[in-house]
């Protein structure tokens, strides 16, 4: 399965517990919002992340595929 990067932006702050959740993947903070990234394998492991994101009650600013370095 091929793995591609993708960065997910949450509007505002994550407390640590939530941060938590995404383990393997970076969750860092800019100005506002909460940018998640990593590895994702395939289309499935994208809603796998939007499903938890939903389920934690966050709400998306945007998704987008980025660069493999």
């Amino acid at each position: 399965m091929a793995e591609r990067r993708y960065e997910f932006r949450i509007a505002g702050r994550l407390s640590a517990r939530t941060r938590g959740a995404f383990r393997g993947m970076e969750v860092r903070e800019v100005p506002a919002e909460t940018v998640i990234s990593g590895a994702v394998t395939e289309e499935d492991g994208v809603h796998e992340v939007l499903t938890l994101i939903q389920s934690l009650g966050l709400e998306i600013v945007s998704v987008r595929r980025t660069p493999v370095t």
